[in-house]
């Protein structure tokens, strides 16, 4: 049954492409072409105050740096594609493989084909699934900082218990599968209300066209989003729900029990530049030991060239004394078209599952962004 339903939503999904909606014949055909655009990001960080059990060098330089190649047309019958890769620019980049399954070196990050039209779009290739690319911007901290990022650049206080899965878990808001190969649907809005749909063989990174082993990889995953946008008054508000399933491999034991997330998110925008915004995430794994929650808030003010924002994010295991709890501050300011400089303060906290080790500390980062 299962497969029947997957066919056939494959054949209606191509259906859709070749009748491309309502749209006319005559409209005009843009042939294919490509563009390079990107960012490149390089900050210095210093720490200010630390308890931790190992030492490390007071002062960092690092640098975050993405090559994007797009390939874009439009068809006869007015739908319009979208091809994308994104090379990293750092030669020891690694990626996660899937949760708790560890880092493989991959210059690539993010590749896929879009097909949009009246019908919404479909995405096809090495990305995030619909709750990712619905909800980030109005998850928390996602939705409201302007500095560095709360879920990727807090290694700077090296963290206790977010080793393999447990990053996912309790230290990174979204409902993240990483970039394993999948495919997406969001439909378009209707009076506010949008939906979206994802199907993924497997969860882990893999761009290897070798079919997936269900024996000991999370596999035959669903992915779900609702979200509704509107405005009241002078208050813009943003809402939605998102969840992740994938079943676990049928060798069994405990490392391979079904994969469960959801997350519900909410942004408010007032007037005068501010902005709120709050994300709770809860992971429902079979497997008990690996249960947890995780609150992402923030909120953020613009004037002009100026942005403020202060965010914090708490996890903790369910299981266990694993935790992780951030907070930042940042300010930054626009240079130029595409150019901004941020200065941040960030305070980080973590504990181990076993309680056994704790690290906790303070600190400054500053940092310029080119987007090209």
């Amino acid at each position: 049954m299962k497969k029947q339903l997957l066919a056939g939503t494959a054949i209606a999904a191509a259906c859709v492409l070749v009748a491309g909606g309502a749209a006319a014949q005559d409209k005009k055909m843009m042939k294919p072409s490509i563009s390079v655009n990107g960012y490149y990001e390089g900050v210095v960080g210093g720490i200010l105050d630390e308890d931790m059990g190992a030492d490390t060098s007071a002062l960092d330089t690092r640098t975050d740096a993405e090559i994007h190649f797009n390939g874009r047309g439009s068809l006869d019958n007015g739908m319009k594609l979208h091809a994308r890769v994104e090379l990293e620019g750092q030669n020891n980049h690694s990626q996660a493989i899937g949760r708790g399954s560890g880092t493989v070196g991959d210059p690539i990050d993010e590749y896929f084909i879009k097909v949009s039209g009246s019908f919404g779009s479909i995405t096809l290739g090495g990305t995030a699934g619909a709750p990712v690319k619905m909800l980030t911007g109005m998850s928390g901290s996602w939705a409201t900082g302007v500095g560095e990022n709360l879920s990727f650049d807090d290694g700077w206080v090296p963290s206790e218990g977010t080793t393999g899965g447990q990053f996912h878990r309790i230290a990174h808001s979204r409902l993240d599968t990483g970039d394993a190969e999948k495919v997406t649907y969001i439909s378009p809005k209707f009076g506010g209300f949008q939906v979206g749909m994802t199907y993924s063989p497997r969860r882990a990174n893999h761009d290897d066209n070798v079919r997936p082993d269900t024996t000991a990889q999370p596999h035959d995953g669903l992915e779900g989003a609702v979200s509704y946008s509107g405005k009241f008054g002078d208050v813009g508000l943003a809402v939605g729900v998102g969840m992740t399933a994938y079943q676990g491999g049928t060798d069994g034991g405990t490392a391979n029990q079904d994969l469960s997330d959801w997350l519900i998110a909410a942004r408010f925008d007032f007037g005068g530049g501010f902005r709120v915004s709050a994300a709770h995430k809860r992971t429902t794994d079979d497997n008990e030991a690996n249960q947890a929650m995780l609150t992402d808030i923030g909120v953020r003010f613009v004037s002009g060239a100026n942005s403020f924002s202060l965010v914090g994010m708490h996890g903790e295991l369910d299981v266990g004394e694993a935790s992780h709890t951030k907070v930042m501050g940042s300010y930054a300011r626009a240079l130029g078209p595409g150019t901004t400089v941020h200065l941040n303060l960030l305070w980080n906290e973590s504990e181990n599952r076993a309680g056994t080790a704790q690290n906790s500390g303070l600190a400054g980062i500053i940092g310029i962004k080119v987007g090209f």
